[in-house]
């Protein structure tokens, strides 16, 4: 299965690291279930 993962700023309250750390939660997920992502844009 393909997926996208999509990592965005929700409110002013977030730090600078937010974005990274949605991204490396939705790589893990992904991982554990086998899914490939194809690219990073």
């Amino acid at each position: 299965m393909k997926v996208a993962i999509y990592a965005r700023y929700s409110s002013n309250n977030q730090r600078d690291a937010s974005i990274a750390d949605q991204l490396r939660i939705c790589r893990e997920f992904a991982l554990r279930r086998k899914m490939k992502r194809n690219a990073k844009h």
